[in-house]
């Protein structure tokens, strides 16, 4: 019976199973993570720590920034007119900020739909925790996509909406902040 039992041990090992560490492999605790790539020279990653320093360091005079993602309909669906909006005026100091929430697997997609619309690059890539990102854009935010916000030259937020948008649900905010207005 020990017979049996040794063999198969031995079978259900196979001849590929790794030998025990030796003295000089020291064993590592717990699961390896590989480090996280470098973003490419055209995002910018952003988290909760971050992102209202990367606000303020923007050089726009005024900023729109749109929180997004691939995997969500209406965010897709917005961004062709959004990007036309704020190219509009960017003549008058508004910059449009591009925030995408998608998963790290995703950064290639993500990229690729902007590049197709030719959205403003850098864009920015939120990395970290949701729920503190979330808290740290708006305090008012549920976590919803597509988020947008209309930010003035103090970075305070003029308008805020959980929706999606639209030229004409914008037109009247940027204007009467580019006139010197509250939003």
């Amino acid at each position: 019976m020990r017979f049996l039992a040794a063999l198969v041990l031995l079978v259900g090992c196979g001849s590929e199973a790794a030998a025990p560490p030796t003295a000089a492999e020291p064993v590592a605790e717990g699961p390896v993570e590989a480090p996280a790539p470098e973003p490419p020279a055209d995002w910018v990653d952003v988290d909760a720590s971050t992102i209202a320093s990367s606000l303020r360091d923007h050089p726009g005079r005024y900023l729109l920034v749109n929180v997004w993602s691939t995997w969500c309909e209406p965010c897709v669906e917005e961004m062709p007119e959004l990007i036309e909006t704020a190219r509009g005026y960017e003549g008058r100091g508004l910059a449009l900020v591009l925030v995408s929430t998608d998963p790290p697997t995703n950064r290639d997609a993500a990229h690729a739909l902007l590049a197709r619309l030719g959205a403003p690059m850098p864009s920015w890539f939120k990395v970290g925790s949701d729920d503190a990102f979330i808290r740290a854009v708006h305090e008012d935010w549920s976590g919803g996509l597509p988020a947008t916000l209309l930010l003035d030259e103090q970075r305070r937020v003029v308008q805020f909406w959980e929706e999606p948008v639209s030229a004409e649900m914008l037109r009247a905010p940027i204007e009467s902040l580019l006139n010197g207005g509250t939003g």
